[in-house]
């Protein structure tokens, strides 16, 4: 009886307890959320202590009484007016920053907790967010574009937070020309040239010309009559120029149809398809133009293109002069990217050139699309649908343009542009890239192939739904965001350190005589394979010795004149426009000062100053600084809940 009863009362008290404590924890967590709500950022910062232990789901009312007086002890002798939230996993705890705390201050009050003794680190509790969305109403339904689980999506949306392309990159299509009325390649095209040679086959009533618009590419019933066109098939225009083009650059974030692989990219459109396809000739005079190379009786393109996209081909080998061309065009720094061939078997010309990247066609389960040229030769595959098919931008005109529409296609044709949206972003990553450089990045970073289908690809699957491998498919399936983040490489590293007379020291030991504060970022790196192409340094907080922004790696100040906490930031920018924050902390203490207690900002009066400093750094610009003796509000919030803890322990027990 007994026994029963003990145990029901030490049931009641553990209820009691957990009930008490999630009481008080929310009070608390509300009464921190209304003091913090005025700030702009998220108000709060992330701690863990050397000592801490990482707490059970409902923590004893000891550590909680243990933990809670290590974080009031620390915040105390640091000065820093911070309120606890709610302990976290693996031991952190997260505070929130007390209404005397200015933006200004959190950068400078996190450098002096990163320097206590007892600190293992400290952080924001920043923000996150999504990957970038578009707002084009089609986005969802572009499966080539996006990150989804166990599909053959390229990843764009991952790669656009880093880079979105730039305006100075140019992608030649060499197709059936543009609709340049069409108002999702608004802004987007450069002027081009037609270059078909024949009239009939050009269906604009002339050869070349400076006029690379589509007029359409229908074939007739009577057309199919002609010597020229017998062997055709009867068929409506096919807007195929147009969307390629919109794959590559379609305008995006702007609340209609699709969203361009590329968001800045300009498109330079090349005619060289006209009715039933056109010549080798004129797509080798278009490839040549497109590189920026001189090609007789056609004036010089202004426009070099940094990638060349052919989504088009032939069923036969890579000729010498298919070859000449290709080399030429790579050594003028242009990349090459084809379409592998929708005949289900080899590689056709020109993606069987050395140098070229061939691309071949996935379905979005992963699968090789059925119709996919697949075997040796095969540089890697991308979305090009089967099942599902690629939706893109097309026009209701059956033989001349009418009204502009979407639409749905599959092929390799639509493979390859993803290719050479990729290329063109890595170009904006970094200008200098060779063309060699850009197909490793893209080769060396794709995603694995999956496996949805029943048998495995062969080089003579011939048309099947089938599983890719490296033997058959190439490197593996596009990976647009980790091309871009391979292109990009590790970020530049700002390393700043402030000094006094020499001492660059954390804690509070004192420094000789008055003396220049001396800042040095020489120390800091660039990522592999880039430079470091600017230095800013700019004094964040404390008694005013720098102005402005001084751009060189050091530094040189004059002594401060009063006891003050400095905090300087440093910003590095590297050769491919990356940039990286770090900031040191410098404690000057005046001659018979207080080292616990400084000013901040310019008090007047003279002193022999004596200093300590302490580092931190950041992945991003901008944040604050701050020192001074702070208030201490916040903690009382904390000290009520351990309050209540103790009196309910007490009563419990």
């Amino acid at each position: 009886m007994f026994q029963a009863f003990n145990a029901k009362q030490n049931s009641f008290k553990s209820v009691n307890l957990i009930l008490l404590f999630k009481h008080a924890c929310m009070a608390l967590c509300l009464w921190g959320l209304a003091v913090g709500a005025a700030q702009a950022d998220s108000g709060q910062f992330i701690i863990k202590l050397k000592n801490a232990v990482e707490l059970s789901s409902m923590p004893t009312v000891r550590r909680l009484d243990h933990d809670g007086q290590e974080l009031a002890d620390l915040m105390q002798r640091n000065g820093v007016d911070a309120t606890w939230l709610r302990p976290g996993a693996i031991g952190i705890q997260v505070m929130k920053w007390g209404p005397s705390v200015r933006e200004s201050d959190k950068q400078a009050l996190l450098n002096r907790l990163r320097s206590d003794p007892d600190v293992e680190y400290v952080q924001e509790d920043r923000p996150v967010r999504a990957f970038a969305t578009p707002t084009d109403s089609q986005f969802s339904n572009q499966w080539d574009l996006r990150s989804l689980a166990n599909t053959a999506g390229a990843k764009f949306d991952q790669a656009w937070d880093m880079i979105r392309g730039s305006a100075a990159v140019v992608v030649a299509v060499i197709d059936t020309g543009v609709v340049f009325s069409t108002p999702d390649l608004s802004g987007r095209l450069l002027s081009g040239y037609d270059f078909i040679s024949d009239s009939a086959t050009a269906n604009d009533g002339d050869g070349r010309d400076a006029d690379p618009s589509d007029p359409g590419n229908w074939v007739s019933q009577a057309d199919t009559q002609t010597t020229q066109f017998s062997g055709c098939s009867v068929s409506n225009s096919s807007w195929h120029g147009t969307f390629v083009a919109g794959e590559i650059a379609a305008d995006t974030n702007n609340q209609s149809d699709i969203a361009g692989a590329d968001w800045n990219v300009k498109i330079l459109p090349i005619r060289a398809l006209g009715k039933c396809g056109g010549s080798l000739s004129d797509v080798l005079d278009g490839m040549l133009w497109a590189a920026g190379i001189s090609v007789p009786g056609v004036p010089n393109n202004t426009n070099p293109a940094a990638v060349i996209n052919l989504s088009l081909g032939s069923a036969s080998s890579c000729s010498t002069y298919e070859q000449s061309v290709v080399d030429r065009v790579t050594s003028a720094g242009t990349l090459v990217v084809a379409a592998a061939g929708n005949g289900g078997g080899a590689v056709e010309s020109p993606a069987n050139c050395n140098g070229v990247m061939a691309v071949g066609a996935l379905d979005k389960d992963g699968s090789r699309a059925y119709y996919s040229a697949v075997g040796n030769g095969v540089t890697l595959m991308a979305p090009g649908g089967y099942y599902d098919g690629i939706v893109g931008l097309g026009n209701s005109g059956t033989t001349t343009p009418s009204s502009p529409t979407l639409v749905t296609k599959t092929g390799t044709s639509f493979s390859a542009p993803l290719v050479a949206a990729t290329g063109a972003l890595l170009k904006s990553v970094n200008p200098a890239l060779s063309p060699a450089q850009i197909r490793n990045y893209i080769t060396q970073n794709t995603s694995p192939f999956l496996a949805p289908a029943s048998q495995t690809c062969t080089a003579n699957s011939g048309y099947a739904t089938c599983n890719c491998t490296t033997a058959v498919c190439g490197a593996g399936m596009l990976n647009a965001f980790a091309a871009v983040k391979a292109a990009r490489g590790n970020l530049p590293l700002a390393n700043a350190v402030s000094s006094n007379n020499g001492l660059v020291t954390s804690g509070y030991q004192p420094a000789s005589a008055s003396s220049n504060v001396i800042l040095n970022g020489s120390s800091s790196t660039a990522g592999t394979g880039n430079t470091i192409a600017s230095y800013a340094w700019q004094q964040v907080s404390g008694e005013t010795l720098m102005t402005g922004t001084n751009t060189n790696a050091n530094v040189t100040l004059p002594p401060p004149q009063n006891t003050t906490d400095l905090v300087f930031k440093l910003t590095v920018t590297d050769s491919v426009g990356q940039s990286h924050t770090s900031y040191t902390a410098l404690r000057v203490v005046a001659s018979g000062g207080s080292s616990s207690s400084p000013t901040v900002g310019t008090t007047g009066g003279s002193s022999t100053p004596t200093a300590t400093s302490s580092t931190s750094s950041s992945g991003s610009s901008g944040g604050g600084g701050g020192g001074g003796a702070l208030s201490f509000y916040g903690l009382a919030g904390l000290a009520l809940l351990l309050a209540a803890l103790r009196k309910a322990n007490s009563k419990a027990a």
